[in-house]
Parts: C-alpha cells; sequence; structure tokens
C-alpha cells in the first residue's frame, strides 16, 4: 500500500502543471482536499491562495459538483476555503466537536464552532464601548451577529488597522464599503444554500 502510494506521488509529480491541472479539475472537492494531504508538493500546488491555476481548479471542482453554488466566495476567502467552509468542514474550529446538531456556520465570522466556543469568542456592543472602550467608528467597520455581539479577534484586528491608518475617516469609508459588500455575498451564498440539495449549517443574523 505504501509502496504504492509513493508510485502514485511519483508519478503524478512528474505531470507538467497544465496537464495536473486539468486532471484535478474533474475531481470533487473531497478528492482534492485528499490528494492536498498526499505530499507536500501536492499541498503547495493545491492549496495556494495566490496561484491562478489552483483557484481554477477548485471553482471548476465547485462549479462541477456543486452547481447550487454560484456565488463567488467572500471577501478574503479563497476558493479552497470557500469549498472548505462550505461543504468539507464536519467539526468544531475549537474544540472539534463534530455532533452536527451542534454544530453552526457563521458566515459574517467565516468560523464554523458550537455555542460554547462561539460564546468563549464574542462580545455585546455595549461591553466592547464601555468596558474595553472600543470606538464605535471601529465597530461600523466588523460585521455582527446582530444583538449577540462581534467577535473579539475581528474587533482587535480591527482596532490595530485604526490606529495604524493615517488618514482615519477614508480609512473607515473603505472598511465600511467592504462590510457592505460582504453582505451582499453573504445573502447570495445562503440563496445558494437555501436552493441547494447539501444541508448546510448555517444561521441567518
Amino acid at each position: 500500500m505504501k509502496y504504492n502510494t509513493l508510485r502514485l506521488k511519483s508519478n503524478i509529480l512528474l505531470l507538467p502543471n497544465e496537464l495536473l491541472a486539468e486532471i484535478c479539475e474533474n475531481l470533487s472537492p473531497q478528492d482534492l482536499y485528499s490528494l492536498s494531504s498526499v505530499c507536500k508538493e501536492l499541498r503547495h500546488f493545491l492549496w495556494s491562495d495566490k496561484s491562478i491555476i489552483t483557484q481554477q481548479i477548485w471553482r471548476i471542482s465547485r462549479n462541477k459538483f456543486y452547481p447550487n453554488l454560484k456565488s463567488i466566495p467572500l471577501v478574503g476567502m479563497s476558493e479552497q476555503q470557500y469549498v472548505w467552509f462550505t461543504v468539507l468542514a464536519k467539526q468544531c474550529q475549537f474544540c472539534k466537536e463534530s455532533n452536527k446538531n451542534l454544530l453552526k456556520r457563521y458566515w459574517e465570522f467565516q468560523i464554523i464552532c458550537c455555542d460554547e466556543c462561539l460564546n468563549k469568542r464574542i462580545e455585546s456592543r455595549q461591553t466592547l464601548v464601555t468596558k474595553y472602550n472600543v470606538p464605535e467608528d471601529v465597530l461600523s467597520t466588523c460585521l455582527s451577529l446582530g444583538n449577540r455581539g462581534y467577535l473579539l479577534s475581528h474587533i482587535k484586528s480591527a482596532q490595530m488597522e485604526y490606529s495604524k491608518a493615517i488618514k482615519k475617516d477614508s480609512w473607515i469609508t473603505h472598511k465600511q464599503m467592504e462590510i457592505i459588500n460582504q453582505k451582499c455575498r453573504i445573502i447570495s451564498i445562503l440563496f445558494d444554500e437555501f436552493r441547494s440539495d447539501y444541508k448546510p449549517m448555517t444561521t441567518i443574523s
């Protein structure tokens, strides 16, 4: 078995990238993920978020095997991350809980987790403003789950960017436009999920 795997790896790596890409485009996202686990060379080839060829492979695979997923990925999300998040991820990103009844997909935060883990990582607007002195301008540049609150890691990242911004008004406007764009993409993705045959774990805030 080990010999066959090594032989397969050797044969695949001898192929030109264009031919390898053509083969990969006919594989399902699940098979692509399995193939990327064979060795670091294939991992690099199939998991690069900067390679045009890699993004094309995952996009074609997604369109072929999950035709209802027509929407483009969220801002800052690669094709393989999009497919992983939408189809392949089956456990909490933090505690590894795998009971699907306890898991939810939060597009606003781009995480899949159980309620217990989420509650450890979010904070309400009121607490962020009164306890942590987070400016309202910073909060306006982050997605939230309504009354449930904001993801603390997103707030910390936004605060750091805000503190470094020279033209803060311009930075706020730019980030607010990004939020509008992101919300539009989330709505489009949720509509795809509603129409699809697979049963995704998701919430609508």
